[in-house]
Parts: structure tokens; sequence; C-alpha cells
């Protein structure tokens, strides 16, 4: 669980620090549990109002991802591409409002990096990719801990999706977070 240890007070306006970190967990735990797929979007749709949700990129954000876990978890071909591409699409309005947020961008490529090519997501992929590598080498810690971070850089090698060049910043990266 990669955001479960974040100990950062809460730069999400609106939403307290334990309520955060409740939504991260929950989104981990979705990833293979269905009940908590659906707990996490009860959670986000049924506590806050609309136009809350659409104008707070981390609500968002998240709104969305938990709509691609019901994507993973359905076993209705039809019902599994409708709830992938409204997550896809909350997700890509959540970096609308904040598209340096590193988390987002993250998540965003997580779930796109075990999508099949053929579903067309190809250059939005891509495109966090390279906005994530650009994050992490400027070493804010201010949206996410270095321990947070450290798992994105692994999880980033271990993609197979960047050059040498890119790998060997990271590992130096991560030899310097792994020290802390």
């Amino acid at each position: 669980m990669l955001f479960s240890n974040l100990i950062l007070p809460s730069i999400i306006p609106g939403i307290d620090t334990a309520t955060v970190s409740y939504i991260r967990k929950i989104f981990y735990e979705g990833v293979e549990n269905e009940d908590k797929a659906k707990e996490l979007n009860k959670i986000i749709s049924k506590n806050y109002k609309e136009n809350v949700i659409n104008s707070n990129y981390f609500l968002l954000g998240y709104l969305g991802a938990s709509e691609t876990l019901l994507a993973k978890h359905s076993g209705n071909p039809f019902t599994k591409i409708d709830y992938l591409q409204s997550g896809l699409a909350k997700i890509a309005s959540a970096l609308v409002l904040a598209p340096n947020s590193l988390e987002i961008r993250f998540m965003r490529f997580s779930i796109l990096h075990h999508l099949p090519f053929f579903l067309g997501y190809g250059t939005e992929r891509e495109e966090d990719q390279k906005v994530i590598y650009d994050l992490l080498l400027k070493k804010n810690y201010s949206e996410l801990s270095k321990s947070v971070q450290k798992g994105i850089v692994e999880f980033m090698i271990e993609s197979d999706r960047l050059n040498k060049n890119q790998v060997a910043q990271l590992k130096s990266l991560h030899a310097e977070l792994a020290k802390l």
C-alpha cells in the first residue's frame, strides 16, 4: 500500500488528514477487494456534493479511480468498459485541476500501465510517465513523503517503460531515498 504510510499534513483543501488517509487506504484495499472498491466509491459520492467533488482534484481523482476498480472487478464486459471510461475521464478532469499532482498522475499511470494497448490510452500513459519522472527529480515532498516517492520510483523502474538514462537517474534517486 504505497500511500497508506503517508505522514504529512493534509494539503488537500477542505479534507482533513484522517479522511485523506482513509480514502488512500480504502483505494489500495479495493485493488483486490471489490467490496472495498464499492465502499470507496460510496464514501466519496455520498459524503460530498457533486460540485465539491468536481472542484477538488483529490476527490475527483479518487472517485475516478474507484470506478476503474469497479471495472476491474466487473464480470460484464460492457459494464467494465463503461466504468473504465468514466473513471479515466474523471481522473483526466482531476489532472486538469492539478496537472502536477504526483499522486493523481501516478494513480492514472499505474492503472494505464496494466491496460491492454488496444484500448488506446498510450498517449496518456506516456504523458504521465514523463510528468512523473520530472516530478520525482524535483524532490518535492510536500504532497507525498519520501517513502511514498521511493515506492513510486520502484514502480517506475519495474514498469520497463523508461529509457536507460531515466532508469539510471531514478536508481540514483532511489539510492538517495533509501538512505533517509
